[in-house]
């Protein structure tokens, strides 16, 4: 039986006198797409103007690229992790009109369609400061860790990046950060409440809600789980938890929602559902509080969508509030401004209108299909009052917009 495909090739544009390697953890590299995929190759070495097809069962492809360069004391080295979208979707990066290849420190690769790169920003890391051993994945930053909703129940939703520790050895296992997780928690909680009655840890249930895929994060995915105890990816199918019933020491638990951006039919209902069933969730009454943690990889895009999208659902936030307060995060330092990390944020309402806010970032969703997916969702839970397109306010980065009250003041 044949087997669906899914590429797209990819030029890559490093700066000169720089070796790129890239790694795939799913999917494969080659010149023609077969029929079948063969076995992934592990790595390939690229130059300037090198174009490679990746290709995968799934719409996306895992790997990460590392840069090296100069000598002596100008010796650098630096990786970073790609999720490759593939196959005949929206791609998540526009292309460079002006057709020139990046030689440069601010670009490092291109996405690759009819013969003209897209150039891909080069954004420094956020959170403290690298340990000088190479993470296969991302650590926890406690920057990206935010209060989302404070329910009168006692739960409480959070958003943030993947959870890890760092790894001891290059590249090497990592597992949760549960006492870094709580730490950021209780930290977050207080600086926007203004409270001091966060949960001891062992007094609340932490809910992890993993968004990512396994197709192309199954690795993250399982190390993951292995914190939780559980040891094979199919403890977690049909949004199953692990363990079933959280237990001492841990009292947490984790499942797996594998969001996907509005790129084929039937996304939008998925994630609407999800939202829906975080709601109910947040919405009920235990004998304890429940602590839930949303995150994907970086805490942007798939994060950001069910963030706004439980707002829409649970708060009944219109699509602007949604998206602005899904996308919020605590005051970041200067000097992690990027393209998609918005510092000086301006303030929409309250008596800092048209001000500086000072204690709030933004977390800009990468591409359209995100905030698309959102309006979805927004029609989908409004259907006598649809909104035909996601208000300018809400995506713009120059100024990019924050509210000046939370969601539950």
């Amino acid at each position: 039986m044949s087997t669906q495909v899914y590429s797209y090739a990819y030029l890559f544009a490093p700066q000169a006198g720089t070796t790129v390697v890239v790694t795939l953890m799913s999917g494969a590299f080659s010149a023609d797409v077969p029929a079948e995929p063969p076995n992934p190759l592990p790595s390939v070495t690229v130059t300037p103007g090198t174009t490679v097809t990746v290709y995968n069962t799934s719409e996306y492809a895992e790997g990460y690229v590392t840069i090296t360069g100069g000598s002596g004391s100008s010796a650098f080295s630096a990786e970073c992790h790609l999720n490759f979208l593939l196959g005949d979707a929206d791609k998540p990066w526009a292309l460079d009109t002006s057709g020139s290849y990046p030689n440069d420190n601010d670009t490092i690769i291109g996405a690759f369609s009819s013969g003209t790169p897209a150039n891909i920003p080069v954004v420094q890391p956020s959170g403290a400061s690298p340990s000088g051993v190479d993470s296969l994945y991302q650590v926890l930053d406690p920057y990206m860790v935010f209060l989302v909703d404070k329910h009168a129940n006692g739960n409480l939703l959070f958003r943030g990046n993947v959870p890890f520790t760092a790894p001891t050895t290059a590249n090497g296992p990592q597992s949760v950060d549960f006492d870094g997780l709580h730490a950021a928690m209780k930290a977050k909680y207080e600086s926007q409440t203004g409270l001091s009655d966060f949960p001891a840890k062992g007094s609340y249930i932490l809910c992890d809600i993993c968004l990512q895929s396994t197709q192309s994060e199954g690795g993250s995915i399982l190390w993951e789980l292995e914190s939780f105890g559980g040891d094979a990816l199919s403890q977690l199918a049909a949004r199953a938890w692990y363990p079933a019933t959280p237990a001492a020491p841990l009292n947490a638990q984790m499942c797996n929602w594998e969001i996907e951006p509005h790129t084929a039919p039937g996304n939008d209902v998925f994630d609407w559902h999800s939202a829906q069933k975080l709601s109910t969730m947040l919405s009920a009454t235990q004998s304890q509080p429940y602590i839930y943690y949303i995150h994907c990889a970086s805490g942007h895009d798939r994060t950001g969508i069910v963030a706004s999208s439980y707002l829409i659902v649970n708060r009944a936030l219109d699509l602007k509030k949604a998206l602005i307060q899904g996308t919020t995060i605590a005051k970041l330092p200067s000097d992690m401004a990027g393209t998609q990390l918005i510092v000086d944020c301006q303030d929409i309402d309250g008596s800092n209108k048209n001000g500086i806010d000072s204690d709030r970032s933004r977390v800009l969703m990468i591409a359209g299909i995100y905030g698309t997916t959102v309006l979805n969702i927004y029609n989908s839970q409004n259907p006598s009052s649809p909104v035909a397109a996601i208000p300018a306010e809400a995506v713009s980065s120059d100024p990019a917009y924050v509210y000046s009250e939370y969601p539950w003041s």
